[in-house]
């Protein structure tokens, strides 16, 4: 495995929008990496854990993720501190962590390290589920379906340390002389101390997860060695012969979870009779449109797929149909007599479903530049809406994402909602807000006292170390008496002295381009991981 892999695409949540990003902090932690085998070096980067005290204890900056419906799923931005340990001890000790996170019968998502996308995914892509169904329900007459009960939210730290080395050893020893009291120990200095739970959205927790569910895998397959079956991170589906057989792994599962303080979420167990459904109705219907390439007929196909569209989302309320009926336009070539339909189709998505706008800007700015011009005003219209309305709900992902929109398509942000932005304490909002800004895209300036009570030492290790951080960076913000507090602390001055930033600013975002591998599926919502 590769460090400066997993900190370049391994740190943030995939979900943030565009301008946030760990290329510089990859690049300079890992030509810095050398010296910090100095035992002068300034810091915690260089310090070997041997004595909890000496690790400072921090906060996540928390992105609310609107998901569909009422569904959200708070994603955590972790302290680059934190992180940067806890993956140099990942990668130090991989040869070690390898063969406990592979071999599983069940594991879909075996963590493999990738050259392109996420530093580290699961062995098959989500959109595998159909194929390892497949192959798993041969000779099956019954199906369990089951998942865990809030899995990443639940996950025990202590139980890092019984996965690696065994419960009744990792008891006996606490100290941090092993790898497992180690891992455990620096997941929870990055979040506040706190034992119940691991981060959603960097991939080390991929890999704390899979230790964990490989245990129980293991155990499962040693009491019942002839099933079949899959898991995605904590989503089982295993074939029996028999109801009778499928009742029985039902309650070895549960009590193999329960070794590791976790257990199945009983609302989403099913056993189901084959033959059942291989993909969601929604997804076969949606999949199986054609669009006609004329100029007519093409308009005619998209007014069709969108009211399919929201005909399945009114059908399936929780699932993120509207998301993926988006993406799958990416390989449909829209006319320009067609573009301003699409537009506003595309606009229709977003007040009832806005887990949909990442996906609808992402359409509008892929096009902008090959089409005739962006119906602005409309566009401007509701980026506005959708800050006015969430500012106040601190709803990171539809605030940022209409921000984001602003900036990448040069839209202003009306007085109303620059007022309601200002009042936001969350770190991605307030940066984009203050980007904007810059770009002079807001209709009146900014009321920053929020944002500058934040402007301290102590606030690197808390909520909202980001802005802190990078506030100061920029310039953006002053604090009220002028101190250089990030240079104060040793970790920060050093990532401030060599220019590291987390978020990205550009004059245009005309060249954004595609992401080389998909980056929404339709089972993106059934899963705790990302």
């Amino acid at each position: 495995m590769e460090l400066k892999g997993l900190l370049e695409r391994g740190y943030f949540p995939k979900e943030l929008p565009k301008p946030f990003t760990t290329e510089s902090f990859a690049d300079v932690m890992t030509r810095l990496a050398s010296y910090f085998e100095d035992a002068n070096f300034a810091g915690h980067f260089a310090k070997p854990i041997v004595k909890e005290s000496r690790i400072p204890v921090a906060k996540e900056v928390f992105y609310s993720l609107a998901r569909g419906g009422l569904q959200r799923r708070q994603l955590s931005i972790c302290n680059p501190v934190l992180f940067y340990l806890l993956a140099r001890e990942l990668v130090n000790h991989w040869k070690e962590i390898e063969p406990l996170v592979s071999g599983s019968k069940f594991a879909a998502t075996e963590p493999e390290f990738k050259e392109s996308g996420r530093a580290i995914n699961g062995k098959y892509p989500q959109n595998a589920r159909a194929e390892l169904a497949r192959k798993n329900r041969i000779g099956a007459r019954y199906i369990l379906t089951t998942d865990i009960s809030r899995f990443y939210h639940s996950i025990y730290t202590h139980s890092i340390p019984w996965a690696l080395h065994g419960k009744k050893i990792a008891k006996a020893n606490r100290r941090l002389d092993s790898l497992g009291n180690k891992l455990d120990y620096l997941v929870r200095q990055g979040q506040d101390g706190q034992t119940v739970g691991i981060p959603i959205g960097p991939d080390t927790s991929l890999v704390i997860a899979e230790l964990l569910m490989h245990c129980v895998d293991k155990n499962l397959a040693k009491e019942l060695p002839d099933i079949k079956g899959h898991r995605f991170i904590d989503d089982y589906e295993i074939s029996f012969i028999s109801r009778d057989e499928a009742e029985r792994a039902y309650h070895i599962l549960d009590a193999n979870l329960a070794e590791f303080e976790l257990a199945l979420n009983t609302k989403k167990t099913y056993i189901s009779q084959l033959p059942v459904r291989l993909e969601e109705h929604w997804v076969t219907e949606l999949r199986r449109f054609q669009f006609r390439e004329s100029k007519t007929g093409q308009a005619a196909d998209l007014e069709a797929y969108f009211s399919l569209s929201f005909e399945l989302h009114n059908q399936f309320p929780s699932e993120p149909v509207l998301q993926w009926a988006i993406s799958c336009l990416r390989s449909v070539e829209i006319s320009r007599f067609n573009w301003e339909l699409f537009q506003r189709l595309l606009m229709l998505c977003v007040a009832p479903e806005p887990a949909c706008l990442p996906f609808v800007l992402e359409q509008i700015i892929l096009r902008k530049s090959k089409l005739p011009k962006v119906l602005e005003e409309e566009i401007t219209f509701l980026l506005n809406k959708l800050i006015i309305e969430h500012a106040e709900l601190r709803h990171s992902s539809e605030v940022s994402n209409a921000l984001w929109g602003c900036l990448a398509l040069g839209l202003k942000v009306n007085k109303l909602a620059s007022a309601k932005v200002s009042s936001c304490r969350d770190s991605c909002i307030a940066l984009l807000a203050l980007d904007c800004e810059q770009k002079g895209l807001v209709e009146i300036p900014l009321k920053k006292a929020v944002w500058e009570e934040y402007l301290n030492t102590d606030a690197l290790y808390g909520d909202q170390w980001l802005l802190a951080y990078e506030a100061s960076l920029k310039g953006w913000l002053k604090p009220k008496n002028n101190s250089d507090y990030v240079e104060k602390d040793a970790n920060f001055a050093l990532l401030k002295m060599n220019k590291v930033s987390f978020y990205r600013q550009r004059d245009s975002w005309d060249d954004y381009e595609l992401p080389t591998t998909p980056s929404f599926t339709p089972y993106d919502n059934q899963t705790d991981y990302y």
